[in-house]
């Protein structure tokens, strides 16, 4: 846990290598898109720092980090952590800084275990609550995102053709349906990933021994996210629904504030469009293999939603997109997180 959090040496290295690799591939990109646009590196519009346009921008990231926080904090609630909601608000920095310098977010969950044992719950209930509130945010996107392709077929993706985002939704429906096995039957799904490892060993790319230690290794962690989230449903039903609708609340609030941008910049955007678009986006950002998704969130962006955004102003829309939703509370985050090491080690 020391090292995930980056207060080990070998762990310090690699949270540093992660924050450069993320700083490179983002600025990478954003130079890269310029070019292919020729418009340029981007430059504020006056009209996004009016009052007005200020104090919108300023409510969408209040109700953005609220409900990134309220989420959790009912999750916690609901299993009976003893963590009050002053407690759990700094982790949704915390996570944001640590999610965005590791490699498919997974040092976020790590970091919120370890900041809320400081503040005293239980590491296995730490656990399941971090993974719970990660469920919770994948069950609503990976129902969106295949509901909006299949259910808009008149949504022209950029473009793109209608075999690709029919792909899309086909690949997201998989994951879906595994995804909901390994919630509702874990046995059923372990039984499949069994037969898969079993033809990787008659195909002699996987030995008998690591076999078993994988097929052991995935029934316990299978059994135990099952549990963790069996748990939430047998909870207060208060705390669970407000847990869902945190999360409904603040994904909404992720999606919808390209579509807050473009209509600031004097854009007419189709909200439910632009919030449709920003699930599929969201989605292909869990597969991707570099920090935060650097690169490959900003690309995906540019991608869908290029024939939806003047190509005056697509660069801006999501440099201010990804600064508001990413950058931003990253530089708290690192704040937080330094004060709450320096914390930790102080009492050790």
């Amino acid at each position: 846990m020391t090292r995930s959090s980056g207060t080990g040496s070998s762990g310090g290295v690699r949270l540093w290598f992660g924050a450069g690799l993320f700083l490179l591939l983002s600025c990478a990109v954003f130079w890269g898109l310029a070019t292919f646009f020729g418009e340029g590196m981007p430059r504020i519009d006056t009209r996004l720092v009016e009052p007005r346009s200020l104090t919108l921008i300023a409510l969408f990231l209040a109700i953005y980090f609220l409900a990134d926080g309220l989420r959790l904090h009912f999750v916690l609630r609901t299993l009976e952590a003893p963590v009050s909601f002053r407690q759990v608000m700094p982790l949704v920095f915390v996570n944001i800084f640590f999610s965005n310098i590791t490699p498919m977010a997974t040092g976020g969950g790590f970091a919120q275990v370890y900041y809320l044992q400081t503040a005293g719950v239980p590491v296995g209930l730490a656990a399941a609550a971090t993974t719970i509130r990660t469920i919770l945010a994948m069950l609503v996107i990976f129902i969106a995102a295949p509901l909006f392709l299949v259910g808009a077929p008149a949504v022209d993706l950029a473009g793109g053709s209608g075999a690709l985002a029919s792909s899309i939704a086909v690949v997201i429906a998989l994951y879906l349906a595994g995804f909901l096995m390994l919630l509702l039957r874990p046995r059923w799904l372990t039984r499949v990933l069994d037969a898969v490892l079993a033809l990787l060993v008659q195909a002699n790319l996987l030995s008998p021994d690591r076999k078993v230690r994988c097929t052991e290794a995935l029934r316990r962690e299978s059994a135990s996210f099952a549990e963790g989230f069996r748990r939430f449903r047998s909870g207060p039903r208060r705390h669970s629904a407000a847990a869902v609708l945190s999360t409904l609340l603040f994904l909404l609030t992720l999606f919808a504030m390209p579509a807050l941008l473009m209509a600031l910049l004097g854009q007419e955007p189709d909200w439910l469009t632009v919030i449709g678009t920003l699930s599929v986006v969201t989605f292909l950002m869990y597969f991707a293999p570099s920090p935060g998704g650097a690169g490959f969130s900003e690309l995906a962006f540019a991608g869908l939603m290029a024939g939806w955004i003047d190509p005056s102003q697509l660069v801006l829309v999501i440099f201010v997109w990804r600064f508001l939703t990413i950058y931003l509370g990253m530089a708290i985050g690192a704040v937080v997180s330094v004060a709450v090491l320096r914390s930790r080690a102080a009492r050790a």
